[in-house]
Protein backbone atom coordinates (compact mmCIF):
# COMPACT_ATOMS: atom_id res chain seq x y z
CA UNK A 1 0.00 0.00 0.00
CA UNK A 2 1.37 3.38 -1.16
CA UNK A 3 -0.03 6.11 1.18
CA UNK A 4 0.21 9.96 -0.62
CA UNK A 5 0.60 12.19 2.39
CA UNK A 6 1.90 9.31 4.24
CA UNK A 7 3.44 11.28 7.07
CA UNK A 8 0.20 13.77 7.38
CA UNK A 9 -2.62 14.22 9.98
CA UNK A 10 -4.69 11.19 8.92
CA UNK A 11 -1.79 8.87 8.04
CA UNK A 12 -0.75 8.90 11.99
CA UNK A 13 -3.80 6.20 12.35
CA UNK A 14 -3.92 4.76 8.66
CA UNK A 15 -0.22 3.80 8.72
CA UNK A 16 -0.30 1.99 11.90
CA UNK A 17 -3.53 0.48 11.05
CA UNK A 18 -2.33 -1.25 8.00
CA UNK A 19 0.83 -2.52 9.83
CA UNK A 20 -1.54 -4.28 12.48
CA UNK A 21 -3.76 -5.64 9.83
CA UNK A 22 -2.67 -9.40 7.94
CA UNK A 23 -1.11 -9.73 4.53
CA UNK A 24 0.35 -6.09 4.08
CA UNK A 25 3.47 -6.37 3.26
CA UNK A 26 4.63 -2.97 2.32
CA UNK A 27 3.72 0.37 3.47
CA UNK A 28 4.85 3.48 1.55
CA UNK A 29 5.12 6.39 3.45
CA UNK A 30 5.78 9.16 0.75
CA UNK A 31 5.81 12.74 0.19
CA UNK A 32 7.81 15.49 -0.62
CA UNK A 33 10.71 15.53 2.31
CA UNK A 34 12.69 12.52 2.23
CA UNK A 35 13.54 13.36 6.28
CA UNK A 36 9.95 13.48 7.21
CA UNK A 37 9.26 10.29 5.28
CA UNK A 38 12.09 8.49 6.74
CA UNK A 39 11.25 9.97 10.43
CA UNK A 40 7.97 8.65 10.12
CA UNK A 41 8.76 5.15 8.79
CA UNK A 42 11.26 4.72 11.62
CA UNK A 43 8.84 5.88 14.16
CA UNK A 44 6.13 2.76 13.12
CA UNK A 45 9.27 0.18 14.23
CA UNK A 46 8.59 -1.91 11.03
CA UNK A 47 10.55 -2.97 8.52
CA UNK A 48 7.81 -3.05 6.50
CA UNK A 49 6.81 0.80 6.54
CA UNK A 50 8.88 2.35 3.51
CA UNK A 51 10.03 6.09 2.98
CA UNK A 52 8.75 7.13 -0.14
CA UNK A 53 10.37 10.22 -1.77
CA UNK A 54 8.16 11.80 -4.45
CA UNK A 55 6.01 14.43 -5.72
CA UNK A 56 2.25 13.93 -6.54
CA UNK A 57 2.62 16.75 -8.94
CA UNK A 58 5.05 14.96 -11.12
CA UNK A 59 2.65 12.91 -12.68
CA UNK A 60 5.21 10.65 -14.84
CA UNK A 61 7.22 10.10 -11.80
CA UNK A 62 4.29 9.14 -9.78
CA UNK A 63 3.36 6.72 -12.30
CA UNK A 64 6.62 5.06 -12.06
CA UNK A 65 6.35 4.79 -8.34
CA UNK A 66 2.97 3.71 -8.57
CA UNK A 67 4.03 0.84 -10.55
CA UNK A 68 5.96 -0.93 -7.48
CA UNK A 69 2.60 -1.32 -5.59
CA UNK A 70 -1.02 -2.59 -4.98
CA UNK A 71 -3.08 0.37 -4.07
CA UNK A 72 -2.50 4.04 -3.52
CA UNK A 73 -3.97 5.66 -0.79
CA UNK A 74 -4.50 9.26 -1.29
CA UNK A 75 -4.37 11.19 1.80
CA UNK A 76 -2.75 14.25 -0.09
CA UNK A 77 -4.41 17.89 -0.57
CA UNK A 78 -8.12 17.10 -2.11
CA UNK A 79 -7.38 19.53 -4.90
CA UNK A 80 -4.63 17.27 -6.49
CA UNK A 81 -7.19 14.30 -6.69
CA UNK A 82 -7.76 13.65 -10.21
CA UNK A 83 -4.40 13.99 -11.10
CA UNK A 84 -3.58 11.56 -9.24
CA UNK A 85 -6.07 9.38 -9.47
CA UNK A 86 -5.54 9.52 -13.54
CA UNK A 87 -1.98 8.21 -12.31
CA UNK A 88 -3.27 5.31 -10.40
CA UNK A 89 -5.64 4.48 -13.41
CA UNK A 90 -2.52 4.46 -15.96
CA UNK A 91 0.43 2.43 -13.58
CA UNK A 92 -2.82 0.13 -13.37
CA UNK A 93 -3.25 0.01 -9.75
CA UNK A 94 -6.67 0.37 -7.08
CA UNK A 95 -7.05 4.02 -5.43
CA UNK A 96 -8.97 5.31 -2.75
CA UNK A 97 -9.02 8.83 -0.80
CA UNK A 98 -10.69 10.86 1.53
CA UNK A 99 -12.98 12.71 -0.56
CA UNK A 100 -12.74 16.06 -3.40
CA UNK A 101 -15.06 18.46 -1.33
CA UNK A 102 -17.70 18.04 -4.20
CA UNK A 103 -16.34 19.48 -7.11
CA UNK A 104 -13.53 17.12 -7.55
CA UNK A 105 -15.41 14.32 -6.84
CA UNK A 106 -18.24 15.43 -9.43
CA UNK A 107 -14.48 15.58 -11.95
CA UNK A 108 -13.29 12.18 -10.88
CA UNK A 109 -16.72 10.09 -11.82
CA UNK A 110 -16.06 11.29 -15.04
CA UNK A 111 -12.67 8.61 -15.00
CA UNK A 112 -15.42 5.85 -14.83
CA UNK A 113 -14.73 4.26 -18.53
CA UNK A 114 -10.80 4.61 -17.89
CA UNK A 115 -11.37 3.15 -14.92
CA UNK A 116 -13.06 -0.09 -16.07
CA UNK A 117 -10.79 -0.31 -19.03
CA UNK A 118 -7.44 0.01 -16.70
CA UNK A 119 -9.57 -3.32 -14.57
CA UNK A 120 -8.98 -0.62 -11.26
CA UNK A 121 -11.35 0.01 -8.63
CA UNK A 122 -10.99 3.90 -7.36
CA UNK A 123 -13.40 4.41 -4.43
CA UNK A 124 -13.93 8.02 -3.92
CA UNK A 125 -14.19 9.65 -0.52
CA UNK A 126 -13.65 6.83 2.04
CA UNK A 127 -13.02 8.52 5.50
CA UNK A 128 -15.81 9.18 8.17
CA UNK A 129 -17.42 11.68 5.77
CA UNK A 130 -17.85 10.90 3.27
CA UNK A 131 -17.33 7.94 3.95
CA UNK A 132 -18.80 6.05 6.91
CA UNK A 133 -21.41 8.76 7.04
CA UNK A 134 -22.49 7.12 2.96
CA UNK A 135 -22.05 3.73 4.48
CA UNK A 136 -24.72 4.50 7.32
CA UNK A 137 -26.99 6.26 4.88
CA UNK A 138 -27.23 3.45 1.93
CA UNK A 139 -27.83 0.79 4.92
CA UNK A 140 -30.63 3.12 6.56
CA UNK A 141 -32.21 3.60 2.76
CA UNK A 142 -32.65 -0.06 2.05
CA UNK A 143 -34.36 -0.57 5.52
CA UNK A 144 -37.18 2.24 3.65
CA UNK A 145 -39.72 1.73 1.29
CA UNK A 146 -39.05 5.34 0.70
CA UNK A 147 -36.93 8.13 1.77
CA UNK A 148 -37.97 11.63 1.86
CA UNK A 149 -35.20 13.57 3.86
CA UNK A 150 -31.62 12.58 4.52
CA UNK A 151 -30.11 14.47 7.17
CA UNK A 152 -26.05 14.55 7.54
CA UNK A 153 -24.42 15.92 10.95
CA UNK A 154 -20.98 15.80 11.58
CA UNK A 155 -19.44 16.95 15.32
CA UNK A 156 -16.95 16.72 18.34
CA UNK A 157 -15.34 17.40 21.14
CA UNK A 158 -11.71 17.72 22.94
CA UNK A 159 -11.72 14.99 25.72
CA UNK A 160 -8.27 15.60 26.70
CA UNK A 161 -4.66 17.24 25.69
CA UNK A 162 -3.60 20.68 23.91
CA UNK A 163 -3.10 24.01 25.72
CA UNK A 164 -4.73 26.60 26.64
CA UNK A 165 -4.83 29.34 23.89
CA UNK A 166 -2.93 27.53 21.04
CA UNK A 167 -4.95 26.89 17.35
CA UNK A 168 -5.23 23.45 16.30
CA UNK A 169 -7.24 22.82 12.87
CA UNK A 170 -8.51 19.35 12.99
CA UNK A 171 -7.16 18.52 9.49
CA UNK A 172 -6.01 20.25 6.71
CA UNK A 173 -6.43 23.98 7.04
CA UNK A 174 -6.54 24.82 3.44
CA UNK A 175 -9.65 22.20 2.99
CA UNK A 176 -11.32 23.74 6.13
CA UNK A 177 -10.70 27.44 4.49
CA UNK A 178 -12.84 25.69 1.13
CA UNK A 179 -15.31 24.76 3.84
CA UNK A 180 -15.98 27.92 5.43
CA UNK A 181 -16.09 29.97 1.93
CA UNK A 182 -17.15 28.13 -0.69
CA UNK A 183 -21.21 27.50 -1.54
CA UNK A 184 -22.49 24.63 0.04
CA UNK A 185 -24.56 22.29 -2.11
CA UNK A 186 -28.15 20.83 -1.28
CA UNK A 187 -30.78 19.03 -2.25
CA UNK A 188 -34.32 20.46 -2.27
CA UNK A 189 -37.35 18.90 -4.42
CA UNK A 190 -35.11 16.25 -5.80
CA UNK A 191 -32.05 18.68 -6.90
CA UNK A 192 -28.84 19.87 -6.10
CA UNK A 193 -28.52 23.25 -5.91
CA UNK A 194 -25.94 25.99 -4.14
CA UNK A 195 -26.16 28.20 -0.68
CA UNK A 196 -23.84 30.45 0.80
CA UNK A 197 -21.13 28.65 3.46
CA UNK A 198 -22.09 29.17 6.44
CA UNK A 199 -26.13 29.34 5.95
CA UNK A 200 -28.54 27.38 7.39
CA UNK A 201 -28.20 27.80 11.15
CA UNK A 202 -28.98 24.64 13.28
CA UNK A 203 -28.63 23.72 16.80
CA UNK A 204 -28.68 19.89 17.74
CA UNK A 205 -27.73 18.15 20.03
CA UNK A 206 -24.79 14.77 20.62
CA UNK A 207 -24.34 12.30 23.46
CA UNK A 208 -21.92 13.73 25.75
CA UNK A 209 -19.23 15.86 25.83
CA UNK A 210 -20.18 17.71 22.84
CA UNK A 211 -23.68 18.46 23.97
CA UNK A 212 -25.52 20.60 22.26
CA UNK A 213 -24.19 22.40 19.14
CA UNK A 214 -24.31 25.10 16.20
CA UNK A 215 -23.91 23.59 12.82
CA UNK A 216 -24.14 25.57 8.94
CA UNK A 217 -24.22 24.35 5.60
CA UNK A 218 -21.04 23.31 4.27
CA UNK A 219 -19.70 22.14 0.76
CA UNK A 220 -18.52 17.90 1.14
CA UNK A 221 -18.94 15.34 -1.18
CA UNK A 222 -21.99 13.41 0.28
CA UNK A 223 -24.45 15.43 -2.20
CA UNK A 224 -22.35 14.71 -5.67
CA UNK A 225 -23.19 10.50 -5.02
CA UNK A 226 -25.57 10.04 -2.15
CA UNK A 227 -28.87 11.43 -3.75
CA UNK A 228 -28.53 9.48 -6.80
CA UNK A 229 -27.57 6.16 -5.06
CA UNK A 230 -29.79 6.27 -1.90
CA UNK A 231 -32.62 6.95 -4.91
CA UNK A 232 -36.46 6.13 -3.23
CA UNK A 233 -37.34 9.53 -4.23
CA UNK A 234 -34.98 11.40 -2.08
CA UNK A 235 -36.39 14.93 -1.90
CA UNK A 236 -33.88 16.58 0.95
CA UNK A 237 -30.29 16.06 1.84
CA UNK A 238 -27.95 18.44 3.42
CA UNK A 239 -24.61 18.31 5.17
CA UNK A 240 -23.78 20.40 8.40
CA UNK A 241 -21.10 20.68 10.94
CA UNK A 242 -20.48 21.56 13.97
CA UNK A 243 -17.11 22.77 14.95
CA UNK A 244 -16.22 24.43 18.50
CA UNK A 245 -17.19 27.83 18.52
CA UNK A 246 -13.96 29.61 19.25
CA UNK A 247 -12.37 27.31 15.85
CA UNK A 248 -15.70 28.68 14.20
CA UNK A 249 -15.40 31.90 14.88
CA UNK A 250 -12.02 32.43 14.09
CA UNK A 251 -12.05 30.72 10.76
CA UNK A 252 -15.04 32.92 9.42
CA UNK A 253 -13.14 36.35 10.60
CA UNK A 254 -9.98 34.85 8.68
CA UNK A 255 -12.65 34.26 6.05
CA UNK A 256 -14.63 37.40 5.99
CA UNK A 257 -11.22 39.51 6.31
CA UNK A 258 -9.80 38.10 2.99
CA UNK A 259 -6.67 35.99 4.50
CA UNK A 260 -7.98 32.90 2.42
CA UNK A 261 -8.79 34.15 -0.97
CA UNK A 262 -7.38 32.62 -3.74
CA UNK A 263 -6.99 35.24 -6.30
CA UNK A 264 -3.55 36.91 -6.62
CA UNK A 265 -2.46 40.35 -5.37
CA UNK A 266 0.67 42.30 -5.36
CA UNK A 267 2.07 42.38 -2.06
CA UNK A 268 5.64 44.62 -2.73
CA UNK A 269 6.61 43.56 -6.17
CA UNK A 270 5.42 40.10 -5.65
CA UNK A 271 1.95 37.85 -6.30
CA UNK A 272 0.83 35.91 -3.87
CA UNK A 273 -2.30 34.62 -2.76
CA UNK A 274 -3.73 35.11 0.42
CA UNK A 275 -4.91 32.07 0.82
CA UNK A 276 -1.45 30.12 0.30
CA UNK A 277 0.40 32.76 2.45
CA UNK A 278 -2.42 32.33 5.81
CA UNK A 279 -2.33 28.22 5.59
CA UNK A 280 1.46 28.17 5.29
CA UNK A 281 1.71 30.62 8.31
CA UNK A 282 -0.86 28.52 10.18
CA UNK A 283 0.54 25.23 9.36
CA UNK A 284 3.68 26.50 11.06
CA UNK A 285 2.49 27.48 14.22
CA UNK A 286 3.75 25.82 17.18
CA UNK A 287 2.25 22.44 17.89
CA UNK A 288 0.96 21.60 21.68
CA UNK A 289 3.56 19.22 23.85
CA UNK A 290 0.19 17.52 24.35
CA UNK A 291 -1.93 16.55 21.06
CA UNK A 292 -5.26 17.58 21.25
CA UNK A 293 -7.56 14.06 21.50
CA UNK A 294 -11.12 14.29 20.83
CA UNK A 295 -14.39 12.29 20.56
CA UNK A 296 -15.68 12.29 16.91
CA UNK A 297 -19.56 11.71 16.02
CA UNK A 298 -20.90 11.56 12.17
CA UNK A 299 -24.71 11.30 12.39
CA UNK A 300 -27.09 10.07 9.54
CA UNK A 301 -30.99 10.41 10.26
CA UNK A 302 -33.18 9.19 6.96
CA UNK A 303 -37.01 10.19 6.99
CA UNK A 304 -39.15 8.11 5.09
CA UNK A 305 -42.10 5.06 5.04
CA UNK A 306 -42.12 1.37 5.58
CA UNK A 307 -45.03 -0.59 4.49
CA UNK A 308 -47.12 2.87 4.21
CA UNK A 309 -46.02 4.02 8.03
CA UNK A 310 -43.36 6.93 8.81
CA UNK A 311 -40.52 5.78 9.69
CA UNK A 312 -37.10 7.64 10.74
CA UNK A 313 -33.93 5.85 11.52
CA UNK A 314 -31.03 7.87 12.49
CA UNK A 315 -27.60 6.35 12.84
CA UNK A 316 -24.10 7.56 14.44
CA UNK A 317 -20.47 6.79 14.05
CA UNK A 318 -18.55 7.48 17.10
CA UNK A 319 -15.13 7.26 17.39
CA UNK A 320 -12.99 8.16 20.70
CA UNK A 321 -9.61 8.59 21.23
CA UNK A 322 -6.81 5.34 20.27
CA UNK A 323 -4.53 5.40 23.33
CA UNK A 324 -2.09 3.04 21.74
CA UNK A 325 -1.91 5.14 18.54
CA UNK A 326 -2.17 8.69 20.47
CA UNK A 327 -4.63 10.33 18.13
CA UNK A 328 -7.85 11.52 18.57
CA UNK A 329 -11.17 10.06 17.36
CA UNK A 330 -11.00 12.53 14.53
CA UNK A 331 -8.17 11.15 13.16
CA UNK A 332 -8.92 7.48 13.73
CA UNK A 333 -12.65 7.35 12.10
CA UNK A 334 -10.82 9.19 9.21
CA UNK A 335 -7.93 7.30 8.61
CA UNK A 336 -9.09 3.74 9.54
CA UNK A 337 -11.41 3.55 6.62
CA UNK A 338 -9.16 4.38 3.86
CA UNK A 339 -7.13 1.43 5.18
CA UNK A 340 -9.79 -1.07 5.34
CA UNK A 341 -10.78 0.07 1.74
CA UNK A 342 -7.19 -0.07 0.37
CA UNK A 343 -7.09 -4.25 1.86
CA UNK A 344 -10.92 -4.94 0.73
CA UNK A 345 -9.97 -3.58 -3.10
CA UNK A 346 -6.75 -5.71 -3.20
CA UNK A 347 -8.52 -8.77 -2.22
CA UNK A 348 -11.43 -8.13 -4.31
CA UNK A 349 -14.27 -7.71 -1.65
CA UNK A 350 -15.35 -4.19 -3.05
CA UNK A 351 -17.44 -3.50 -6.05
CA UNK A 352 -15.64 -2.85 -9.01
CA UNK A 353 -13.40 -2.44 -11.09
CA UNK A 354 -14.38 1.66 -11.74
CA UNK A 355 -14.66 4.25 -9.57
CA UNK A 356 -17.35 3.64 -7.06
CA UNK A 357 -18.37 5.92 -4.24
CA UNK A 358 -18.25 4.42 -0.25
CA UNK A 359 -22.03 3.23 -0.18
CA UNK A 360 -21.76 1.15 -3.42
CA UNK A 361 -18.20 0.08 -2.61
CA UNK A 362 -19.09 -2.19 0.85
CA UNK A 363 -21.44 -4.61 2.20
CA UNK A 364 -22.63 -2.46 5.04
CA UNK A 365 -22.70 -4.86 7.84
CA UNK A 366 -19.47 -5.92 6.88
CA UNK A 367 -18.03 -2.96 6.51
CA UNK A 368 -19.25 -1.87 10.40
CA UNK A 369 -18.00 -5.05 11.94
CA UNK A 370 -14.80 -4.13 10.17
CA UNK A 371 -14.57 -0.84 11.70
CA UNK A 372 -14.39 -2.10 15.30
CA UNK A 373 -12.27 -4.45 14.77
CA UNK A 374 -9.05 -5.58 16.20
CA UNK A 375 -9.68 -2.23 18.80
CA UNK A 376 -10.34 -0.20 16.12
CA UNK A 377 -13.23 1.27 18.38
CA UNK A 378 -15.94 2.88 15.37
CA UNK A 379 -18.61 2.15 16.49
CA UNK A 380 -21.84 2.48 14.67
CA UNK A 381 -25.31 2.55 16.35
CA UNK A 382 -28.75 2.37 14.68
CA UNK A 383 -31.39 4.06 16.59
CA UNK A 384 -35.13 3.61 15.36
CA UNK A 385 -38.00 2.25 18.20
CA UNK A 386 -35.21 0.47 19.72
CA UNK A 387 -31.49 1.31 20.03
CA UNK A 388 -28.82 -1.34 18.72
CA UNK A 389 -25.30 -1.62 17.92
CA UNK A 390 -24.64 -2.66 14.70
CA UNK A 391 -21.93 -6.11 14.79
Amino acid sequence: MLILGGYGAMAQSTVPDLLASPGVDRVGIAGRSDAKAKAFAAAQRDGRAIPVVVDARDSPSLVREMKRWDCVINSSWYDLNVPIMEAAIEAGIHYCDLGGLYHQTIRQLKLDPRAKDAGVTCVLGIGSTPGTMNVMGAYGASKLDKVRKVLLRSSGAVVSGGEAGMFVPPYAIRTIFDEFSMDAPILRKGKVRFVPALSGLERSEFMPPVGVVEGYFTIHSELATMPKTIGKGVQEMDFIVAFPPEFRQTIETIVRLGLARRDEMLVEGTKVRPYDVTSTAIDGLPKPKEPELDVDIQRCVLIGERDGNPVTLRYEAVTWPHKKWKVGGGVVDTGVPPSIAAQWTVKGRTKGPGVVPPEIAFEPLAYFKELSARGRGIQVTEIAEETRTIH
